[in-house]
């Protein structure tokens, strides 16, 4: 079978999956209509210094392709490219039982890398989960959604931000996953947002903070930034991360890291060209100098 018509039977396989499945009932009010394809571009850079000065760069790039996005009561499955993030540390003896693990779990066509996932909402904890509905990630909760979360790429390109019980964290003193004190913490929400000169209504949210630890001899201090923006649907626009790492004793860099996932132009909707007002600003003023040089011209 070849790779287009393998594509559109996994996608005929998940509509008639969840045409059939008792979860179909009525669209429910976790999840809303999104469209069928999504296309990200991926890029970060990483920067190690020695005695502070710049010893070596590395930028990697990469894109990550979602389709047959379907909503089905509490869960919306999509369809992606991005096979090696979700299978955890799990041992397999032979690649056959590899492949028969995916193929169960996730749809996945071993020659293709595809696979089929799900978010599903349970009350009010956010599940990411495979085709039989184990849980994959079981960490978070609508109600207090952490964006450092997304971190972890897939989790949070779409969220049910028109949930009744739907709310962004927004505040915070300590690590995602410890309860490491967290200093100098800067958090901002927005109802708009700008991404390559177009202005969207949504969500936008920035933290930064720092913290401290010991490592290796030496007082360490990471200042860490993050920037999401989603549409007004709660699907994902842009992530942006970024790690300053200092010696606290010196302030000499250590390293830095920063990471962006944005939304490629054409699956964005809704969006108004951000009016620069430089360029009026030049135009009137090359009138103006432009009038009073002929003046001055016709007075001689």
């Amino acid at each position: 079978m070849s790779g287009g018509l393998r594509s559109v039977f996994w996608g005929m396989s998940l509509v008639l999956f969840l045409a059939c499945s008792s979860g179909i009932q009525t669209q429910a009010v976790t999840w809303t209509n999104y469209g069928s394809m999504y296309e990200y571009s991926e890029e970060s850079t990483r920067i190690i210094y020695q005695d502070g000065k710049k010893y070596d760069e590395g930028i990697f790039t990469d894109s990550l392709m979602v389709w047959n996005v379907t909503t089905v009561g509490d869960k919306v499955y999509f369809q992606t490219n991005f096979t090696p993030y979700f299978m955890g540390l799990m041992h397999f003896e032979t690649q056959q039982e590899y492949d028969e693990y995916l193929e169960k779990h996730y749809w996945c066509d071993s020659n293709e890398g595809n696979m089929t996932i799900a978010y599903s909402v349970v009350d009010t904890d956010f599940c990411f989960v495979d085709m039989l509905d184990y849980t994959i990630a079981y960490n978070a909760t609508i109600t207090d959604f952490d964006i450092r979360f997304i971190y972890q790429k897939m989790y949070g390109l779409f969220l049910p931000v028109n949930h009744s019980l739907f709310n962004f964290k927004t505040e915070y003193t300590t690590l995602l996953h410890t309860e490491g004190v967290i200093h100098d913490v800067v958090f901002e929400e927005e109802d708009s947002f700008v991404l390559d000169k177009m202005k969207y209504d949504g969500y936008y949210l920035s933290l930064e903070y720092v913290y401290y630890y010991h490592s290796v001899g030496i007082n360490v201090r990471s200042e860490r930034t993050i920037v999401v923006m989603y549409s007004l649907k709660g699907e994902l626009y842009y992530y942006g991360f970024s790690e300053f790492i200092r010696n606290d004793d010196n302030n000499d860099r250590i390293q830095y890291y920063e990471a962006s996932f944005t939304l490629d132009a054409p699956y964005r909707e809704n969006g108004v060209r951000r009016i620069s007002f430089a360029s009026p600003i030049i135009v009137i003023g090359s009138i103006v100098i432009a009038t009073y040089i002929l003046t001055k011209w016709r007075k001689k």
